[in-house]
């Protein structure tokens, strides 16, 4: 669902930059249901890499960073063939929109995915101390 909806704000995000640069009379934003529907289609088929993160619960530093470079690769490909397919871009300064759109979201959403898990091991942490100071 965050894939699908960081697509979504990168081409809305992309369509008024050029809106706003570009003047009317050369670039006209619009979106018809088939790019909504490839938006959910490349979210449901950017599910199934993550299943690298599954198959274990606890993996050495070197692993974890192996996959997740892994993980962001695979993700690019599928998003990149996805937007070229159903044309969200149609020249290279889009496709180049396209790819810092995808870089920022990832970077961000690692970003907030590791502070939640840190926060909840803050509050698992504490919890254990508070359990230890009343035996």
């Amino acid at each position: 669902m965050m894939i699908s909806f960081a697509i979504l704000v990168g081409i809305v995000i992309e369509g008024l930059c050029f809106t706003l640069f570009a003047g009317d009379s050369l670039y006209e934003f619009k979106m018809d249901w088939l790019q909504m529907v490839s938006i959910v289609l490349t979210g449901a088929v950017c599910s199934l890499p993550t299943i690298i993160w599954l198959t274990d619960t606890d993996i050495p530093k070197k692993k974890f960073i192996i996959r997740m470079v892994l993980h962001c690769i695979g993700l690019y490909v599928i998003v990149s063939l996805f937007g070229w397919l159903f044309k969200w871009y149609t020249q290279a300064d889009g496709f180049i929109f396209m790819t810092v759109i995808y870089f920022a979201v990832y970077a961000f959403t690692w970003c907030v995915t590791l502070w939640f898990h840190k926060r909840d091991d803050n509050k698992i942490n504490k919890a254990l101390d508070d359990i230890r100071d009343e035996e």
